[in-house]
């Protein structure tokens, strides 16, 4: 696979908002053009305001979404424990779910395959360095050593290829003389809309 390098920063901003009309004017459409677009700071905000006022399911589909846009920020912010926790929960609501098929079912399994490709990640950059590679296993002292290894490090950035499709790529610079390309995985897409969360209404 072929990348062309893209990188990009989320924008931060200090303190959430209380307008309680921009709350009301707030959408789902909206939430999900800014999943899509990478802006999971904002997509936070209009989720917040949604699930404030929404009732079960859709309120915890909704929290399961905002959880994982929150994990995304924390991704690429460095924050990559943050961002293993906060996935893990929001997958855990969209589990809680239980959709066999549509958008919603086909998001839960992008974001699963995220959170697995961050865990294998994280396993080999707590397992390896340039002295030792330790051989990563379930027990308990894996765990230890994955901790809150790589804080601060920029481990993941974002590449497009040839056909415009968005990829996560982990610490591609150990890779460099290797000869092998580094480890990556499409981000996740939401192709749901507010006619989808409306029918959970009627479920």
């Amino acid at each position: 696979m072929k990348f062309s390098v893209h990188s990009y920063r989320i924008t931060t901003r200090g303190g959430f908002d209380d307008d309680e009309e921009e709350d009301e004017s707030c959408s789902f459409d909206e939430a999900v053009l800014l999943f899509n677009t990478r802006d999971y700071y904002k997509c936070h905000d209009v989720l917040e305001a949604l699930w404030n006022r929404s009732q079960e399911p859709t309120r915890t589909l909704v929290h399961g979404i905002l959880q994982c846009a929150v994990g995304f920020h924390h991704l690429f912010n460095q924050n990559h424990k943050g961002a293993m926790m906060e996935l893990g929960e929001g997958l855990c609501k969209l589990r809680k779910m239980n959709f066999e098929s549509g958008p919603f079912h086909q998001f839960e399994k992008e974001i699963s395959a995220v959170l697995e490709f961050i865990y294998q990640t994280q396993l080999e950059q707590a397992a390896c360095t340039e002295e030792l590679c330790i051989a990563m296993d379930q027990s308990e002292r894996s765990y230890q050593l994955l901790g809150g290894y790589g804080a601060g490090e920029r481990l993941y950035h974002l590449e497009i290829d040839r056909s415009w499709t968005t990829y996560i790529v982990f610490c591609p610079e150990r890779y460099g003389g290797m000869g092998t390309e580094p480890p990556s995985i499409k981000i996740p897409v939401l192709q749901a809309s507010e006619e989808h969360m409306m029918e959970l209404e009627y479920l």
